[in-house]
């Protein structure tokens, strides 16, 4: 159900990385005094409030159309559920436009990808032959980076409270989609030789660790070294499992590509 990406359960996947994942990062990257344990139930309950409202009507609300319809109702969703949050969620009214803004972000963009995935996925599956399984492709993969991102952040800060266990679960599930899109879009869109990559890309996964270990700055007295260091070294760890998923993909589509070209020309033979 999960390598579909408009499943229900993938559209509940991608609401709950959404809003948790931004609560989150906003509330680190800022400072805010709310608890990540309250911001994680938060964003959970409006996750799966929004993703249900919106899957239920998603044909009367027309967002098998475009994504236009999907960033529409996102945004007119989210904007109404952040108010039951308040109410809820007493400690979010303390800094109320800031979380009203990050709703309103946050929302469009959960529509939008419901519509897109429909979309994308019905394309798919127009596409493949007649009477045989649907191979989604690198898309039937779009949940790894998450879990290799999140796996690398909670390995590496070795996390003793449920606020930072919090934070390194969603600030890695981030960072894996980054990952992702520098290692199967860019460095292996294609099979090639895999030192530079490797290379570029953990070179890259430091740099944007480093960056992110600033978002447990605050937790600082509670890690066990510092939290840039932690950062740079969860990058690496996520950047060397995420490539390493790019590069296999890679060389399985090349092969399948000369197994094509195989039977193609053999079937040309005959």
């Amino acid at each position: 159900m999960l390598t579909q990406r408009s499943s229900w359960a993938s559209s509940l996947v991608t609401g709950l990385i959404g809003w948790n994942g931004f609560f989150i990062i906003v509330a680190l990257a800022f400072g805010l005094s709310v608890s990540p344990t309250t911001l994680f139930l938060a964003g959970t309950l409006t996750a799966i409030v929004q993703v249900v409202a919106l899957r239920l009507l998603f044909f009367k609300l027309h967002l098998d159309r475009t994504l236009g319809y999907g960033a529409l109702f996102g945004t007119i969703s989210a904007a109404m559920l952040i108010v039951v949050d308040f109410a809820l969620f007493p400690a979010l009214t303390e800094h109320l436009l800031i979380w009203f803004l990050t709703a309103v972000y946050i929302g469009p963009a959960v529509g939008a990808f419901l519509s897109y995935f429909y979309k994308d996925d019905r394309e798919i599956e127009a596409e493949a032959p007649a009477g045989e399984p649907v191979d989604y492709g690198r898309d039937g993969h779009w949940l790894e980076p998450f879990a290799f991102g999140a796996a690398a952040y909670l390995l590496v800060f070795l996390p003793h409270t449920t606020d930072i266990a919090v934070s390194a679960l969603m600030v890695g599930a981030m960072s894996g989609v980054f990952a992702a899109g520098a290692s199967h879009f860019v460095l292996f869109s294609k099979a090639r030789n895999p030192i530079l990559p490797f290379t570029i890309g953990l070179l890259g996964g430091a740099v944007q660790g480093a960056v992110t270990g600033l978002l447990f700055r605050h937790f600082a007295p509670q890690l066990w070294m510092s939290p840039i260091a932690l950062g740079a070294a969860s990058g690496v760890l996520t950047y060397l499992m995420t490539i390493t998923r790019g590069y296999t993909l890679a060389r399985a589509e090349d092969l399948a590509e000369a197994n094509a070209a195989v039977t193609e020309a053999a079937g040309d033979a005959a």
